[in-house]
This record gives structure tokens, C-alpha cells and sequence, in this order.
């Protein structure tokens, strides 16, 4: 007992430890974005300003973070909505239909998830081959590249969710009349909605958060993405604090809607499927 106690103490403090390294820079840029400009750079710091303002948020949404803002939901969404579709597809596949190299493909895709994490690693060769093809600094991009990125997260993660699914669900919708097409686009993605949620979710963080590729594949401010604008309040003469912690507040604030919306689905969708052998 007296161990069960002393455990859940330190998960305590470690919890609330993580909490604070976390939470700490967001509430500081937060309270920073609503000083006025005069008390930004004030030294020594203070928490609060004399005054709350919103002047460094109509700066930023009057410049060019507003369409960096526009594209990358747009990116975000194409990436979602073609991610999703093409996982779909591919998981069904590999969960209800045997043929050759069935395995050689799935362990290529767990190869892939990496990918989501760490995309600076493909930035040279991605550049020679859409330079090739003429595909640089054109509006389809940058989604193109975020769903090839994040497309082995989601198929992994609606593998699991297929393989949760009796197959004994699918024969009796076909007994009944329904077409392949019905089951897969209509059965299916409705019987593993929370996987599918998480996959999305999964999918919008890596297209959101993504930076080093979106720098470089694209070179016109009217389709940058919001990462690369944020950049851009750090100049040659020094970072434009106020501006700057206004732009990454906005940035974050899509991130906790979207948490807040799918966030009860990333634990069930990531752990569907997990019991079956």
C-alpha cells in the first residue's frame, strides 16, 4: 500500500513537472504577445505588461502571416482528405486480401513512419526530383509532400482499426446486397470512425508543424505556410518579439482546437487492433 502511495506521489510530481517545461514558454509567449511594444524588450522582464493590447496581433493578420495562415489550412486539409482516402484504400487492402509481397509492402510503410518526424532527411533528394519534374513552388506542393509524409502514419494506424473489424460484418452487408464499393467507402470508415479521426489528427500535426521542406520547395511569400512566415519575424537586425509571439500563439491555437475536437480519439485509435494477433 505504502508503495502504491509513494508511486502515484512522483507520477505526480513528474506529471506537473512536464506540465510546467510545456506550458511555461507558451502562457510567457502568450502574456508577451500582449505587452505594448515599448515593455517587450523591458529588462528586467516582467510577467504582465502595464497594459493589455492587441496591436502585435493586428500587425501580424495585416502583413503576410494571414495568407501563410489560409495556406496551411488549406495544405492541411487537402493533405487530410487525400491522406485518409489513399490509407483507406491501402489498409483494406492489406487486411482483407492475401497476395504476394503483402509483407515486404507493410514493412516498407512501418520503414515510412519516420518520415512524419523527420522529413529534413528527404529534403535534397525530394528537391532534385520535383525540380525535375517541375513541381517547385506550385499551390499542389507542399500537400503532395505533407500526405507522402504522413500517409505510413495512417495506413499503420488503419491497419489496426481494419484488423479490429470482424470480416463476418463485412459478409453479411454483401449478403444483404451491398457493393464492395458501399463497404469501403461507406461500411468501413464508418465502423472505425476514431481510427480514422486519429489518423486525421495524426496527419494535420505533421502537415501543421512541418518547416524544413516547406523553406525550401516553395520561394513565394503567397505560398508559404505558416511556419515559414513565422521565420520571418526573426531578421538580420534581431528577432521582432512582439510580432513574433503573436504569430506563434495564432499557430498553436488550430493545434488545441483540433486536440479538443479528435484528442478522445488518439488513444483508441492508436491502440485499435492491438489485441488481435
Amino acid at each position: 500500500m505504502k508503495y502504491k502511495i509513494t508511486a502515484k506521489v512522483f507520477s505526480f510530481i513528474g506529471f506537473v513537472c512536464i506540465a510546467v517545461v510545456n506550458l511555461v514558454p507558451f502562457v510567457w509567449g502568450l502574456l508577451t504577445s500582449l505587452k505594448p511594444t515599448r515593455e517587450v524588450a523591458k529588462y528586467p522582464p516582467t510577467l504582465f505588461g502595464s497594459e493589455i493590447t492587441p496591436e502585435h496581433y493586428i500587425s501580424v493578420l495585416r502583413g503576410s502571416f494571414s495568407t501563410a495562415l489560409i495556406n496551411s489550412v488549406i495544405y492541411s486539409i487537402f493533405a487530410i482528405i487525400l491522406g485518409i482516402l489513399c490509407a483507406i484504400l491501402i489498409a483494406y487492402a492489406l487486411t482483407r486480401y492475401k497476395f504476394r509481397g503483402k509483407k515486404f509492402i507493410f514493412m516498407m510503410i512501418l520503414f515510412g513512419i519516420p518520415l512524419s518526424m523527420g522529413s529534413a532527411a528527404m529534403v535534397v533528394p525530394n528537391y532534385m526530383m520535383f525540380s525535375a519534374l517541375n513541381m517547385t513552388n506550385k499551390f499542389y506542393t507542399l500537400p503532395l509532400i505533407y500526405t507522402a509524409y504522413n500517409l505510413p502514419m495512417a495506413i499503420w494506424i488503419m491497419v489496426g482499426g481494419m484488423q479490429s473489424i470482424p470480416y463476418s460484418i463485412e459478409e453479411a452487408a454483401m449478403i444483404d446486397g451491398a457493393s464492395r464499393r458501399y463497404i469501403i467507402f461507406r461500411l468501413i470508415p464508418h465502423l472505425s470512425l476514431p481510427t480514422i479521426s486519429c489518423a486525421a489528427l495524426m496527419i494535420f500535426i505533421g502537415a501543421w508543424n512541418e518547416y524544413q521542406v516547406s523553406s525550401v520547395m516553395v520561394a513565394s511569400n503567397s505560398l508559404y505556410p505558416i511556419q515559414v512566415s513565422i521565420y520571418n519575424y526573426i531578421g538580420y537586425f534581431g528577432q521582432e518579439w512582439g510580432p513574433l509571439t503573436a504569430a506563434t500563439t495564432l499557430a498553436v491555437v488550430p493545434i488545441l482546437i483540433v486536440f479538443t475536437w479528435l484528442g478522445k480519439y488518439l488513444v483508441s485509435g492508436l491502440t485499435a487492433g492491438s489485441v488481435k494477433g
